[in-house]
């Protein structure tokens, strides 16, 4: 009996873990290709790199949304940039920067309730100028707005971050240490069960880095091992 409680309660925290990394990543994958959606106007440029948001905010919080302009050359460099910060009056901002070789400089805007579009997004989108050194280049970025009160974005964003990272790997080991995993079935969900936290953990990976598209490919494949691992389950 007690190495049953023991399975079903990592079984439990597993799929605790999982649920709210899947879900912190679908939040932040949301985010990104809605802004990418809003801004899209048929051409794309060159990926600036260095445009940071937050991936969650709540209504009452002011967020800082932040750009970070590298120069990695031998020669000094004059990037011009325009921003723009979606809402129902959106708001347009312009600047030139100088920067010697190898120096970075950074800019920050901030956004609160006012710049929200849709009910619960803040968009965000950075173009630069060609200058001689760096081709044209853009980046968009997306807020999920919260209606939680009592918690930041960041707190939540943190807080789900780590129950997933050691929620997963905690309530597997649980499970795998009080199952016989020489019975096909123990030893299918085993794999299952391995695939399906990697599967999430790259979910969030994508998601981080900017990358959506793979972000959902790997949310898609998710999902569908969930249906196969039930189908085991029964």
């Amino acid at each position: 009996m007690q190495t049953k409680s023991k399975r079903l309660i990592g079984g439990v925290i597993f799929f605790f873990g999982i649920f709210i990394g899947l879900a912190l990543a679908l939040v932040v994958i949301w985010g990104q290709y809605e802004a990418s959606s809003y801004f899209f106007e048929g051409t794309s440029y060159a990926s600036f790199n260095g445009l940071h948001c937050p991936a969650l905010m709540t209504r009452s919080e002011t967020g800082v949304i932040k750009a970070v302009f590298d120069n990695l050359s031998n020669q000094d460099d004059e990037p011009y940039y325009q921003m723009e910060i979606g809402g129902i009056t959106p708001r347009n901002f312009e600047g030139h920067l100088s920067l010697p070789p190898h120096t970075s400089k950074s800019v920050q805007w901030t956004v609160d309730a006012g710049d929200i579009n849709f009910g619960f997004f803040i968009f965000a989108k950075l173009d630069t100028l060609p200058d001689g050194i760096v081709p044209t280049r853009e980046a968009t970025c997306g807020v999920i707005i919260l209606n939680i009160s009592g918690l930041t974005g960041d707190q939540i964003f943190w807080l789900m971050l780590i129950i997933s990272l050691i929620g997963i790997p905690a309530g597997f080991v649980l499970w795998r240490t009080t199952n016989n995993l020489r019975t096909g079935r123990a030893l299918e969900l085993h794999r299952a069960m391995l695939a399906l936290g990697i599967l999430v953990l790259l979910s969030m990976v994508a998601g981080f880095i900017g990358w959506w598209f793979i972000g959902i490919i790997f949310c898609a494949i998710t999902f569908l091992l969930m249906a196969v691992m039930l189908g085991l389950a029964v």
